[in-house]
């Protein structure tokens, strides 16, 4: 849980990043079952910024629509309402990120991490059968938030958490607990809760370093006591948390694929939430490429969100 002194000391500061007003209106009012297409396109259209990010989406390569889109309504019908709120998020963080000015942590680096694993967590959940994928890689784009906010709000203690890794040979989350008494787990999910994010993105962030979770923990622990989904199957196997387990599985291949060497972690590792289905089960499937094995699906799927991102 999130230390109350760190608590307290985040709220006192006025320069914390707030969810915009029209953003967090437009993804409040994506989580209306009975979203109204014109509705969500007039709300957007009231943000110059995000208007032009996504009409700017829906007119690249990528998408290759055959006519030049020019209405956010036409954008909306066409990349559906997961690619918009991947392109809010993304906005809203990259605004974010390039605020932030830190000599104790570089923030490109930090930045191509965290488009990694929003890419491989996407990529994750179309292959392993989530239903939301651009919710996957908002999750993972965002998962490790905490500790940008750590290097830019809590700097004395973020150098002390660096000084205790190389000393003692600790992880990142066990150095973390010895200063803070908390975790960038714990911070980062504190302020998803401020920007109102969906239940089971705040326990993506919440989560991904446990272990292992209860039965009590998998319920709606952030939202209220509302329902919320609890599994997905996996040949057939129920895994708590789904969207929690990919976010923890791109973070595991950002370690092997060097996206996380700014994290200093060296001789000890942090632990991730990993289930031993949902492990079996990736090392068994086939990702139907010929040409290339995962690792370069995985690139190539971050390069492609690279350029999405740079729009």
């Amino acid at each position: 849980m999130l230390n109350p002194k760190i608590q307290d000391k985040l709220e006192s500061l006025n320069q914390l990043p707030t969810m915009p007003a029209i953003a967090s209106a437009v993804l409040q009012t994506m989580e209306n079952a009975d979203v109204n297409g014109v509705v969500l396109a007039k709300l957007i259209e009231r943000d110059a910024a995000l208007t032009a990010r996504v009409l700017a989406v829906a007119n690249s390569p990528f998408y290759g629509f055959s006519r030049k889109i020019t209405t956010v309504e036409l954008a909306l019908v066409l990349l559906g309402l997961s690619t918009i709120k991947e392109i809010i998020i993304s906005l809203i963080l990259q605004g974010i990120f390039a605020k932030t000015q830190s000599s104790i942590l570089d923030i490109n680096v930090f930045w191509r991490y965290s488009v990694f694993c929003g890419s491989t967590s996407r990529f994750l959940a179309r292959k392993l059968g989530y239903r939301v994928a651009g919710e996957a890689f908002v999750a993972g784009l965002m998962h490790d938030i905490g500790i940008l906010i750590e290097a830019q709000y809590l700097t004395n203690e973020f150098v002390q958490i660096q000084r205790l890794q190389h000393k003692n040979g600790i992880s990142l989350v066990e150095a973390e607990l010895e200063v803070l008494q908390c975790t960038h787990c714990d911070i980062g999910a504190w302020f998803a809760e401020k920007w109102q994010l969906p239940a089971q993105l705040i326990e993506s962030l919440y989560y991904h370093h446990s272990s292992e979770l209860t039965e009590k923990q998998s319920l709606a622990h952030f939202s209220g006591g509302k329902p919320m989904q609890e599994t997905a199957y996996y040949l057939q196997q129920s895994i708590e948390q789904p969207l929690t387990a990919l976010v923890a599985l791109s973070e595991l291949f950002a370690e092997e694929l060097g996206f996380k060497n700014w994290a200093g972690e060296k001789d000890s590792t942090s632990r991730l939430y990993l289930p031993t289905p949902l492990v079996e089960h990736l090392t068994s499937l086939q990702f139907n490429d010929q040409s290339n094995n995962l690792q370069d699906q995985l690139i190539d799927e971050f390069a492609t969100a690279v350029e999405f991102t740079r729009m």
